[in-house]
């Protein structure tokens, strides 16, 4: 199941703060999509409304004809979200972790782990090994895990690449191409610069708003704008 994403309406503040003022955009079917902004911008807090982690009145997020935001079954079982703080339990192995984020038959889950995306995180070696002994990369890679155990259509990620190192950013880039090309949708916010190589449309999160801006924007230019 693929389709554009409409997204309308997401307003929020925290007390008397504003931090989102009416935003809306839109996401083609199996685009990537970056969002940008300076600390404190709102990104974050954007994103888990989206994620369904954070609740907003009035806000709407329509893919074929379903709301996410209100259509919770259909949320979880269309869409992986990587939120910056990982979502794992700590005293859990990685493998316990993964299992309980799973949705399918508890027979097939020994397949899913097995898959290419999962593969190309290179978690097979700790599955064992409880989170609370993980390096904060590694605690990263199991995060993206629990995101594509159930093989979602839409993908959030908060700043993929945190954490990581060299090797294991570029495998998370080409496999988000890979994703895409399958007709998946992307939307992340991210720090690192080549993560907008593979980016279909930068917006751009500033005083609440947000705005398109040109996808081939870099370095001193982006700053300013940024800024």
């Amino acid at each position: 199941m693929t389709g554009k994403i409409e997204i309308k309406h997401i307003d929020f503040s925290y007390r008397k703060n504003r931090v989102l003022k009416d935003v809306s955009f839109d996401i083609p079917a199996g685009e990537c999509v970056a969002i940008l902004g300076a600390n404190g911008s709102g990104k974050s807090t954007l994103l888990s409304i989206l994620s369904g982690a954070r609740k907003c009145r009035g806000a709407s997020m329509m893919f074929n004809g379903h709301d996410l935001l209100k259509e919770g079954t259909l949320r979880n079982d269309c869409l992986g979200y990587v939120p910056q703080t990982d979502p794992l339990i700590p005293e859990l192995s990685v493998f316990d972790n993964l299992l309980l984020w799973y949705k399918g038959r508890r027979t097939d889950f020994g397949g899913a782990i097995l898959t290419p995306s999962i593969a190309m995180l290179g978690i097979e070696s700790f599955l064992k090994k409880p989170v609370k002994a993980l390096s904060g990369g590694m605690r990263k890679r199991v995060s993206i895990a629990t995101a594509l155990i159930n093989e979602p259509e839409i993908l959030i990620l908060d700043e993929p690449a945190s954490a990581l190192d060299l090797c294991y950013k570029a495998d998370i880039r080409g496999y988000l191409k890979e994703y895409q090309a399958a007709g998946h949708t992307v939307i992340m916010s991210t720090h690192d610069a080549e993560d907008l190589d593979i980016c279909d449309r930068l917006y751009l999160l500033k005083d609440g708003e947000i705005n398109e801006t040109d996808k081939d924007i870099r370095g001193a230019e982006l700053l300013a704008l940024l800024r």
